[in-house]
């Protein structure tokens, strides 16, 4: 029997047909995104007590829906374009400032380009490309707002809960969503021509003309855009500051905000701990989160090469194109994400033996999610071996940082996200920026940094003062935004439970059913 062979196609056929698959893996992963908020539900009902259980469903399920809706309504114009301004600039015709005010996903300058509409949602009735960008952005839109109430859970009024998910989803998060991955001409972090970012690259880039410029160039690193010094960017590959951090700072706002649980401390300021009602489901929780971690910065690959100019029309700077791309860091990102989830783990398996003298689960668990919530900041550039060393430092500092939170501080974190998400995202931010900063010095062979990069043909690498810079305007934008949710909550349907409402559980207090119905309550 003969064999039928088809001819050899053409690269730009090939091309073609990876960018159909490009789209149905864009959509795999996320939907494994969304599916996240399965996990946190698990993690944050097995950490708190039984009596609080179903309450964590009803929270779950309503942010979920209210950051879809916020999001589309205006989240998704502020976050891409910086709605209103992007309007306001185009009616007034400045079009210098319009060309660079792009989305960093699509590519498409301005507002909506053809468009005149000046309603933040008017983006659904533009290309289908809108909505690509749209629901990727909503899948982190929605991981975001689900972290900061796990901090102050158990004692947060329902009512204020779904003001908060509007404000956070609606507001907070497109804000500082904008600052990190919008419009690459309108963010001071990102913008060739911005002064910040022109500084940084002269203070930690060298000139083009020198010797190791000549070889950047070369490898194919791009100028800002002084034409002296390299282009470096702040670098937030899959949302270690901008989903994880952030929301890590707003709930430790809330926790401050909302004060402790009753029982949580004694008089003289010692912690008591309330101990997890179902540990399994914490740990499922926890695994659930991990393998839907693949889609969280898998999904990155495509929205990171689908951001490129030249990759889909031809070779790249280095003959690669959008097939290449997607293909060869797709593996890179998996194995790198794996081996940061393996040093999570074994991170704070050696600081709870150091510190316990025990293995907690919870701890692992928690662990395991730190070292992913680093990852995420340079999982595209860092080679997988940098990864488990990111892993183990996040995952190590966990239940340090957990213990100083709660004696320090004194804020009660219900469930330890202060130290998994702020702590594990700033560490992501920062060692991200030092192994960018090995590369700029030459310090590492030009091998060990990806050839995808997070650019492709010009390779956005960060250095380490652009990463401190976005650490500072985390604190500078998280602290005071997560004050004024608190404080708006507060001032329109207050947002601490009553201590009888407390005592009682909040299952039968707001919802009036229980998570585990017994004989007496008619079960």
């Amino acid at each position: 029997m003969l064999l039928s062979i088809p001819p050899p196609v053409s690269q730009d056929q090939f091309q073609r047909l990876a960018s159909v698959v490009a789209i149905g893996w864009w959509a795999i992963c996320f939907a494994l995104i969304f599916f996240m908020q399965s996990g946190f539900l698990l993690l944050e009902a097995g950490s708190v007590r039984a009596k609080n259980a179903a309450h964590v469903c009803a929270k779950v399920l309503s942010h979920t829906a209210i950051a879809t809706a916020s999001f589309w309504l205006v989240g998704f114009a502020i976050k891409a374009f910086a709605w209103p301004l992007c309007y306001l600039i185009r009616q007034a015709g400045t079009g210098t400032v319009l060309t660079r005010l792009d989305d960093a996903i699509t590519g498409y300058v301005g507002w909506t380009g053809a468009s005149t509409a000046w309603t933040p949602w008017s983006f659904t009735a533009l290309p289908d490309v809108y909505l690509f960008s749209f629901f990727g952005s909503l899948t982190f839109c929605i991981t975001s707002t689900a972290i900061p109430g796990t901090v102050f859970s158990e004692r947060f009024r329902f009512k204020a809960y779904l003001l908060y998910a509007f404000l956070y989803s609606g507001l907070v998060y497109p804000i500082f969503g904008f600052l990190i991955w919008g419009g690459v001409g309108g963010s001071p972090l990102l913008d060739p021509h911005s002064a910040l970012v022109q500084a940084m690259d002269r203070w930690f880039t060298p000139e083009l003309t020198s010797p190791l410029g000549a070889k950047l160039q070369a490898y194919g690193m791009g100028a800002d855009a002084s034409g002296r010094y390299f282009w470096a960017p702040y670098t937030d590959y899959a949302g270690s500051t901008g989903v994880h951090a952030l929301g890590g700072i707003v709930g430790l706002v809330g926790g401050w905000y909302v004060g402790p649980r009753l029982g949580r401390y004694r008089r003289d300021g010692t912690p008591l701990a309330i101990p997890a009602h179902n540990v399994l489901l914490t740990v499922f929780g926890a695994l659930l989160l991990a393998f839907c971690w693949f889609g969280f910065n898998g999904g990155s690959v495509v929205a990171n090469a689908a951001s490129h100019p030249t990759l889909g029309k031809g070779a790249g700077a280095r003959g690669l194109y959008l097939a290449d791309y997607i293909f060869s860091d797709v593996w890179w990102v998996f194995v790198t994400t794996a081996l940061a989830a393996a040093g999570g783990t074994l991170g704070a398996l050696i600081a709870g033996f150091r510190l316990h003298r025990a293995a907690d689960p919870l701890v692992l668990a928690n662990g395991l999610l730190g070292g992913l919530v680093a990852i995420c900041a340079c999982v595209g550039f860092a080679p997988p071996g940098y990864g488990l060393l990111v892993g183990l430092v996040a995952g190590f500092q966990f239940p340090y940082t957990f213990r100083w939170v709660e004696r320090t501080l004194r804020i009660d974190d219900a469930i330890g996200t202060i130290a998994c998400h702020l702590a594990s995202g700033v560490i992501g931010g920062i060692m991200a920026g030092i192994y960018g900063q090995l590369f700029w010095w030459g310090l590492l062979p030009q091998g060990w940094v990806h050839p995808g990069g997070d650019l492709a043909g010009g390779t956005t690498i960060p250095t380490l003062g652009i990463q401190i810079c976005g650490f500072l305007s985390l604190l500078v934008y998280g602290l005071p935004a997560g004050y004024f949710i608190f404080k708006v909550c507060d001032w329109m349907v207050g947002v601490r439970s009553t201590p009888d409402e407390e005592r009682q559980g909040l299952d039968m207090a707001e919802h009036n059913i229980e998570a585990y119905p017994t004989a007496e309550s008619g079960g």
